[in-house]
């Protein structure tokens, strides 16, 4: 009975095991992010040798990044390269320069204005009707009405706040089958947290 439980227990991590595996063997597509919600939105302009692609975008209110290789050999290779370069934090010498010589996207950190929400860092410019009831209307969250006939959508930190660190925007990146994953963090989340939301996303690749 004993010997039986044994090999029942074994048959099921070795079943586990290759559960686990399966998507790190895998040839994913671009079209597998949408799976998962990803909206990619642009490229890269840096250029990483032998990636199919390399883009930006949104999921879930931040923004991740995807570098897409042929194979697996080199996702683990050039691609991890590639992640560690784009997530490189230096400790700062000149000036508020926080990242490394390689760094594309950057973020502004240091300071709890100078990290606004993903949603909140881009401005909307809606010109309105002279006539219309809302030009002499001040809206208070995250919308300010100016005077005159222009609505504007600001970020949450001012123009006149100073940045304190230029760190990278994404701080963690994880390599499942032949994609390299990245991702910045909320305000609110350490690196555990950053590559647990990782960890989910490549869960729910197909």
């Amino acid at each position: 009975m004993r010997y039986l439980f044994i090999v029942i227990t074994l048959f099921i991590f070795i079943g586990c095991s290759q559960e686990e595996n399966k998507d790190t063997n895998k040839i994913y597509s671009m079209e597998d992010l949408a799976v998962v919600g990803i909206k990619i939105k642009k490229d890269f302009q840096t250029d990483f040798p032998e990636a199919t692609h390399a883009k930006w975008g949104f999921l879930k209110g931040r923004e991740v990044a995807v570098f897409r290789y042929p194979t697996i050999e080199l996702a683990n290779t050039l691609g991890k390269t590639a992640g560690e370069e784009q997530t490189e934090e230096i400790e700062v010498v000149e000036k508020n320069i926080a990242h490394g010589p390689k760094v594309e996207k950057t973020e502004c950190r240091g300071h709890k204005a100078n990290k606004p929400n993903s949603s909140d860092v881009y401005k909307l410019d809606i010109k309105l009707n002279s006539n219309s009831f809302l030009s002499e209307i001040f809206i208070i969250n995250k919308m300010k009405l100016l005077e005159g006939n222009s609505l504007n959508l600001f970020p949450l930190k001012p123009s006149w706040m100073e940045c304190v660190r230029r760190a990278p925007m994404y701080t963690e990146f994880i390599i499942v089958g032949n994609l390299v994953i990245l991702s910045e963090p909320l305000a609110t989340e350490d690196s555990e947290g950053t590559i647990k939301f990782l960890q989910e996303t490549a869960e729910k690749l197909p």
